[in-house]
């Protein structure tokens, strides 16, 4: 079935075609190259997909052979080759591995030496265990250019006007940074709003606001975001002067109702997401809304019990290795999540890549001040993702005036790091006093997850179908 174009402006054809391309090859990026790559891998069948998976994981098992030292040992212990488990399609060969045991001795799992330019990056730790990973540039690129082409399903072009109601820097980026930042948006057309900010129905104003005056003609926004604000505008009355052509949710569990409300607001269609900091966007709805389409030029998903693969509709835990990140290989990485294949049919789009039906990811609850604001559970991770000295944590609201902070940590956390904790806390919760409490372990939930947010009378929430990024 044909669905409709989604829009592209003069600005964002100029931008995409001429200036992009120019700014990208100043900084040495190979974003346009992979771009083009995932233009035409659209249209390839699920056999040339995986002839294409099985190619690229071959050289990857060949790098992490020679290069990692954890693969170093792992073969040679096991007397296997590389090309053995490309040649046999079978990645059961291979160990899986997880969070813990990757982040106990990340050296273990980093290339020696890094492939030139690799990055830092952390993971927002909604798990209570940030994580810092190494990235290679090339591996950057393909992250860019698969968002890009998932997020273009959606009308979120580059050019295109987009409103994101994300997450801000809760420690401040230099000058310079914030400089570049603003610049870099100005010329994308991309307009934020702290969604830290949004925690009662005059900050929800902002929202509405921001849409009438910018005229997106897409938003990227987080389902707990997008119910305050579209509750805000049921309440009002309120609907955009100029309808977006989609809203685009990510990094949690996107509710029916929350659908439903957004496409009733908005009056455009709802696109869901499912990624994470390891591997950024890994499934993607198209117009048929589906199911969501996973990255497969750039990924290889497992849905396992045990080490049995499951089929569609059975729930299993999503296994995830990355193709293209030789500065740290991920290889059959256990992500802690649950989820289900939609169906083995190819979509009504044309594009045969696998689809996910069902995803249940990490549960983040709110907290909630006297006065009846709300803050997200997912303001912890990004607080504390660049503090080193936090292993784990844990925030339990024991009543409407308190919260206790629990840390695990690997070293002494200064004087100055706690009151900034605590002190930014308050800025955004007034009225509600939070405690640091160090401890040796955070409690663990019967299934195996740490609840890292555990908020008054959230644990009756049903777990649904969503995303999580």
């Amino acid at each position: 079935m044909a669905y409709p174009a989604p829009p592209s402006t003069p600005y964002s054809r100029l931008w995409r075609r001429l200036l992009e391309p120019g700014f990208e090859k100043l900084r040495g990026k190979r974003i346009g190259e992979v771009t083009a790559l995932l233009e035409q891998s659209q249209s390839w069948d699920l056999a040339r997909l995986q002839d294409w998976q099985w190619s690229q994981l071959g050289k990857l098992l060949a790098w992490a052979k020679d290069k990692v030292p954890y693969y170093q040992d792992w073969f040679s212990q096991n007397r296997l080759e590389a090309r053995e488990v490309v040649e046999q399609r079978d990645l059961s060969l291979l160990p899986l591995v997880d969070r813990d045991l990757v982040s106990a001795r990340p050296e273990l799992f980093r290339a020696a030496p890094l492939p030139a330019g690799s990055i830092q990056k952390n993971t927002g730790g909604t798990t209570g265990a940030p994580m810092r990973l190494k990235l290679d540039p090339y591996s950057n690129d393909w992250r860019t250019a698969v968002t890009r082409r998932g997020y273009g399903w959606a009308g979120a072009h580059n050019g295109n006007r987009m409103l994101m109601v994300w997450s801000t820097d809760l420690i401040p980026p230099s000058p310079q940074a914030l400089r570049k930042r603003r610049l870099h948006h100005l010329l994308l057309r991309l307009h934020n709003v702290s969604y830290m900010n949004i925690l009662s129905p005059a900050d929800a104003d902002l929202v509405m606001r921001s849409v009438d005056r910018f005229k997106p003609l897409a938003i990227v926004t987080y389902p707990s975001a997008a119910e305050v604000f579209c509750q805000r505008a049921l309440d009002t009355g309120w609907r955009p002067r100029h309808k977006p052509f989609g809203v685009i949710t990510g990094a949690e569990t996107l509710f029916p109702h929350q659908r439903e409300m957004l496409s009733q607001v908005m009056q455009c269609q709802v696109f869901q997401t499912y990624g994470s900091r390891e591997f950024m966007l890994t499934g993607c709805e198209c117009q048929a809304h589906d199911g969501m389409h996973v990255s497969e030029e750039n990924l290889m998903l497992e849905i396992l019990d045990g080490e049995r693969p499951q089929g569609p509709g059975q729930l299993g835990e999503v296994v995830i290795t990355d193709l293209h990140n030789f500065a740290q290989p991920f290889i059959r990485y256990r992500i802690g999540d649950m989820a289900s294949w939609h169906s083995w049919e190819v979509c009504s789009c044309g594009r045969a890549h696998r689809r996910l039906g069902q995803v249940e990811g990490k549960v983040v609850d709110m907290i909630q001040a006297p006065d009846g604001s709300k803050l997200t559970g997912h303001f912890f991770p990004h607080l504390l993702k660049d503090f080193d000295a936090v292993e784990r944590y844990q925030v339990v609201q024991q009543n409407l005036e308190s919260v206790t902070i629990r840390l695990k940590l690997r070293s002494r956390l200064e004087d100055g790091e706690r009151d900034y904790i605590l002190n930014k806390f308050r800025e955004f919760l007034p009225g509600v006093e939070p405690t640091i409490q160090e401890v040796d372990e955070v409690e663990i939930a019967p299934t195996g997850k740490i609840r890292t947010v555990i908020g008054l009378g959230s644990s009756s929430q049903p777990k649904q179908a969503g995303a999580d990024q």
